[in-house]
């Protein structure tokens, strides 16, 4: 059968464009564009739009245009199409287009506009005149066309999506109508699962849509039809790198569902086979991830995530979702205590699930219970620091957060900080304090009996008296002195990178002894090499050190609290009023210093003839001490008086009181929450501690009961006997006759397999964990 000069000029048009491609326009075209025409094919690409957030994503109106966002959906093209052609193609087959022109074709914009407001009757008949429009086209042509005619050139949005932004009764109807005259022209696939190209939310397709407007029934609708559950979208609204740019519920349908309180749609999407639960985004999250991340510190909303979390965990099949890390190298757990969600965190560490299809998925297993007195075993994989990137470091060492005291009280890293520190710490702490003790008394010794006179010019003559004690002082010094400051150094520079706030509010200590060891190294070779200005730094190095001694006064409570005020007072308040002080005090004293008249040392004058010398004078009469006689020869007596009352309402009267006020206040406000700051920095000590050690003695202090689980589930477990008074259950349940421990359970382990157990009252009881060896006296747990 030939074909026709149309289905010829098709073909010609076809065969001059990818699929999908617009034709590049032709210089003719460019001219008298009109955007109030709405030709078969775009002629022009157009140019990215900007990133805008003030604009819903629906509308693209910009000030000074008076059109309706229908109106500017897509790019104009412009009238003389058919001209072109004529001038391109020839004659004939132009005159063909011409005919084809004189049928009414509907435009683009009021396509969109009636998919918005629902009037289903003129969406109908404009979707007849479309197809009525591609009758001289082949397949694949009028798909392409039908596609143009439904889709925004700029942002990609088609009459699907612009039908589902604008929820309204007639809705559904729209939406049928839509993907019903897709289904029969063979174009659904691309129809339905069309994307955003706009780059605020580029990847959004139909069903992302249907789920942000929270319409089940559509939702059901569009899967049914072949919507893509695992699409992502990458717009930066929905990633944004800054917050106030955007909102992140994570970047697939479902973690889009999940984070927005859906459980009809997660469960959908559960279901259904195609959707892979483990898939993560462009932040390499999972769906658990993005539910730790919008958690907040509101009970309802944690309440609905602790739900969603423990629906999609239980309800996957693939039972490692929660051990899958994002680029960061976290897990949701991880995550969770980075970010210091503490109800979610919470949630995990004591989630505990006795069916046995999901028993793998729990990290509490309660041994035996009696009245309000149980013992659970707490799962430490992931937590204890024998484990990368453990839990336990994360807290500690995240000064980002607020409430790390909060999350160091859950069990089991309350209990495991107390049993880290009965077990080793507390006695590398007490010799820790004797070495740092020792070394103070030697320094101090050596500094005090130095060699003086003309024996200071020969250090190391051993003729003098106490020779030898001397130098053996020195060397232990030095030897000391080189080791802390490698110590410090690699504590401060390389166990945990710490930014600025971390040093000032964990490690300024660390900083101090690095700093006195450095002044000790320096003072000794001074003094080996015969340099006078070794005593400065000595000094310097022996007053730090005594000060120093304010660490070891967090291995008791009571103490640790006071060294926590005291530190608190100097960093908030202490450090300000001595920053504007200086400034007061400069200013002051070479404006003073300009106003004393200099004289030879014969002439009677004024004593006060140095900028030296009008600073300490100033500082005098800040603390009280100083007089007004230094006004005395001074080249305008008046304006020196004035200056020096008002020096002194600003020091003495305003700073010194605002600073005893503030100090005060401080003391009030730190009183409440010193305890917290002095247990996080004993748990900063005790890592560090426990870091110092030597392989063999981390694997001989290893906390933890080997348990098994299930079969080939072997796991080291932390034993935590609780008491909750409020919490007393008419029905007492215990595994044993008597809830006290069996030795003959360690002798001869077995599985948590309810099937191994014969006696069936057991199976109805809580999990029994048995052990492979008897339990150290050492990890006994504190009730």
């Amino acid at each position: 059968m030939s074909k026709g000069p149309s289905d010829a000029m098709a073909l010609q048009v076809k065969e001059r464009m990818a699929p999908g491609t617009p034709p590049r326009p032709h210089k003719h075209a460019e001219n008298g564009m009109k955007k109030s025409d709405t030709p078969d094919f775009p002629l022009v690409p157009s140019k990215s739009s900007l990133i805008v957030f003030s604009n819903p994503m629906d509308s693209k109106i910009r000030i000074g245009d008076s059109r309706k966002s229908e109106d500017i959906d897509s790019p104009q093209t412009p009238p003389n199409e058919t001209d072109h052609l004529l001038h391109r193609y020839g004659n004939r087959q132009g005159a063909e287009l011409s005919a084809r022109r004189n049928i009414r074709r509907p435009p683009k914009n009021l396509l969109f506009k009636t998919a918005s407001e629902g009037d289903v009757e003129q969406l109908t008949r404009l979707l007849e005149e479309a197809k009525e429009s591609s009758a001289g086209f082949t397949e694949k042509g009028a798909q392409d066309f039908f596609m143009y005619k439904l889709t925004s050139k700029d942002t990609g949005k088609t009459c699907l999506m612009k039908a589902l932004l604008n929820i309204n009764e007639n809705t559904p109807d729209v939406v049928r109508i839509l993907i019903s005259f897709a289904e029969e022209n063979n174009f659904l696939t691309r129809f339905i699962n069309a994307e955003y190209t706009e780059e605020n939310y580029k990847g959004q397709t139909a069903l992302n849509i249907a789920i942000e407007r929270r319409q089940l029934d559509l939702v059901k609708f569009l899967i049914k039809k072949g919507a893509k559950i695992n699409v992502r979208a990458l717009g930066r609204f929905f990633n944004p790198k800054n917050k106030h740019e955007g909102f992140y519920f994570g970047e697939t349908p479902l973690a889009l569902a999940a984070c927005t309180n859906q459980p009809e749609v997660v469960q959908l999407l559960m279901e259904n086979i195609q959707t892979d639960v483990t898939i993560q985004d462009s932040l390499g999250n999972t769906v658990l991830h993005a539910l730790v991340t919008v958690a907040e510190h509101s009970e309802a909303q944690n309440a609905f995530i602790i739900r969603m979390y423990d629906t999609i965990l239980m309800t996957c099949k693939n039972k490692s979702l929660e051990s899958i890390v994002n680029n960061e190298g976290l897990t949701p757990m991880q995550l969770a205590a980075k970010t210091g969600k503490t109800e979610i965190l919470h949630y995990i560490l004591s989630r505990e699930i006795k069916d046995k299809e999901n028993r793998v998925l729990s990290r509490k297993f309660t041994d035996w219970a009696y009245g309000p007195v149980s013992s659970a075993l707490y799962d430490l994989n992931d937590i204890d620091t024998t484990n990368r990137n453990s839990l336990l470091e994360i807290v500690v060492y995240n000064t980002n957060i607020d409430n790390r005291h909060e999350l160091l009280a859950l069990e089991p890293l309350h209990t495991l900080l107390q049993m880290k520190w009965k077990k080793f710490a507390r006695y590398m702490f007490f010799i820790s304090f004797l070495l740092s003790f020792t070394y103070n008394i030697v320094l101090t010794l050596v500094s005090y009996y130095r060699p003086r006179g003309e024996q200071a010019l020969y250090p190391l003559s051993l003729s003098h008296d106490k020779g030898w004690l001397q130098l053996a002082g020195q060397m232990f010094i030095i030897v000391c002195a080189t080791f802390l400051m490698i110590k410090e150094g690699v504590v401060i520079f390389l166990v945990r990178p710490s930014d600025l706030r971390s040093v000032l509010s964990d490690a300024w200590f660390h900083v101090l002894f690095f700093i006195q060891a450095v002044l000790v190294v320096l003072s000794v070779f001074c003094y080996l090499f015969g340099v006078k200005e070794y005593l400065g730094f000595l000094v310097l190095a022996m007053a730090l050190g005594w000060a120093n001694m304010l660490y070891y006064t967090r291995g008791f409570q009571s103490l640790g609290m006071y060294s926590v005020m005291i530190q608190k007072v100097i960093l908030n308040d202490v450090l300000k009023f001595l920053f504007v002080y200086i400034l007061f005090l400069f200013g002051f004293g070479v404006a003073l210093a300009s106003l004393i008249e200099y004289c030879a040392d014969e002439d009677e004058c004024s004593a006060y003839k140095s900028f030296s010398t009008a600073v300490v004078e100033l500082f005098k009469l800040t603390i009280g001490l100083g007089d007004l006689e230094i006004q005395q020869g001074s080249k305008y007596p008046v304006l020196f008086l004035m200056l020096l009352i008002a020096y002194v309402i600003l020091t003495f009267v305003l700073l010194l009181n605002m600073l005893i006020a503030l100090m005060g206040e401080t003391v009030e406000k730190i009183s409440q929450e010193s305890e917290h700051i002095w247990r996080l920095q004993r748990a900063r000590t005790i890592l560090e501690f426990e870091k110092s050690l030597p392989m063999w003695l981390k694997g001989l202090f290893q906390l933890g009961e080997q348990c098994t689980v299930s079969k080939n589930d072997n796991r080291i477990c932390l034993r935590i006997n609780e008491v909750k008074w409020t919490e007393w259950h008419n029905h007492v349940t215990c595994i044993n006759e008597e809830p006290g421990y069996d030795d003959t359970r360690a002798e001869s382990p077995t599985n948590l397999n309810w099937e191994d157990e014969p006696d069936s009252f057991e199976k109805d009881q809580d999990v029994a964990i048995n052990f492979e060896e008897h339990r150290d006296p050492a990890v006994e747990t504190t009730v």
